[in-house]
Formats: structure tokens, C-alpha cells, sequence
């Protein structure tokens, strides 16, 4: 084999590798209790300012698509996790209990109820860089998913047991991230 080939089979080699890094991806793993927990690499991540706590503060939600798999019976959740860069335990105003997701996945509104995610997995399906102070889960279907997936922009919203309704904006990662997902695409 001549250098230039080798040059150019070392050059596919390191695109194809680093394509492959870029691209989101699926991961499943079986749970000590016997299910299998598929995931995306990461959840989105969102974010509203809270100025009435402190001046940079900021409220953050994470969002994932989770397949729970008990020997063929699959269920479909969004993992959502809400946190804050302000200790509210210190500053005394304890957040009201979520109680629902609204997705807006272009002009189609979706709304989840929210329940405490009761799940006890090895690993939690997400990481968060950010102090979660409330993990919680919905159902959703594979299609809720696939829409979210192909949507051209999504809107998050979570309702408080108060009816009051908090915005959160795109922060990282991206909608669809989701067509990784098995049957997202």
C-alpha cells in the first residue's frame, strides 16, 4: 500500500470516527432488578431566570425520553428533573409541587401529568450539573416522542399545583437528539 493511500485511509478512518462521536445515541443497560432502561446520552436541558431569588439565578429542567423493558413489556416515560442554582432551602421559599408538562412540539400542544419518579435504578437514566431538587416522571408514548423529535421548535412549560405556569428556553442539547431514540426517528 502506498503512503498517499494509507494517508487517505487514515483520513476516512478519523472522519468516520469523529461523525460517529457527533452523532446522539441510544444506550441501554439492564438493571439490577431485571429491566432494561434505555436512555439517550443526554437529556435536554432548560432554563428560566428566577430574579425574585437572587440576581444570576436560574431554575433549570431537565428532559429525556426513557424505555423501561420487563421482559417485553415496554413503557415509555419523559425522566424530568428540575433544579436551581439557588439553595432554596436557605433562602426559605420552598418551589411549588410540579403537577404537569406542557410540551408545545410546534402548533401541537401536549400535557403530561407529573408524578414523583418512584423508579429505583442503579444509575439514574440522566446526569444533571446542576442540583436537582424535584425528579419526576409521565408517560408518554413513541409517537409523543417521534413528534417532539421531528418538531422545528418545542416549547416546555411546567404547571405547579398553584396553576401558576413557568417558561423554561432551550439551554443545551437538542430536540432531536430524540430520533436516536429506539423507534424516536
Amino acid at each position: 500500500m502506498t503512503v498517499e493511500r494509507r494517508k487517505v485511509g487514515w483520513l476516512v478512518s478519523a472522519i468516520l470516527v469523529s461523525a460517529c462521536a457527533s452523532t446522539p445515541s441510544s444506550l441501554s443497560r439492564l438493571d439490577s432488578g431485571g429491566l432494561t432502561v434505555v436512555t439517550l446520552s443526554d437529556a435536554v436541558l432548560l432554563a428560566r431566570p428566577v430574579p425574585t431569588l437572587a440576581a444570576g439565578a436560574r431554575d433549570y429542567a431537565y428532559i429525556g425520553p426513557v424505555e423501561i423493558n420487563r421482559m417485553g413489556d415496554r413503557r415509555h416515560y419523559f425522566w424530568v428533573a428540575l433544579a436551581s442554582t439557588v439553595d432554596r432551602a436557605r433562602t426559605g421559599l420552598a418551589p411549588a409541587n410540579a403537577v404537569a408538562l406542557m410540551l408545545v412540539a410546534d402548533d401541537a400542544r401536549m400535557t403530561f401529568p407529573l408524578s414523583e419518579w418512584t423508579m429505583d435504578f442503579d444509575v439514574s437514566p440522566y446526569a444533571s450539573t446542576t442540583p436537582i431538587y424535584a425528579t419526576l416522571a409521565a408517560a408518554a408514548s413513541l409517537d409523543q416522542i417521534r413528534r417532539i423529535a421531528r418538531a422545528n421548535s418545542v416549547e416546555v412549560r411546567i404547571v405547579d399545583d398553584r396553576g401558576a405556569t413557568a417558561r423554561y428556553r432551550h439551554w443545551q442539547g437538542a430536540w432531536t437528539d430524540w430520533a436516536a431514540f429506539p423507534g424516536g426517528g
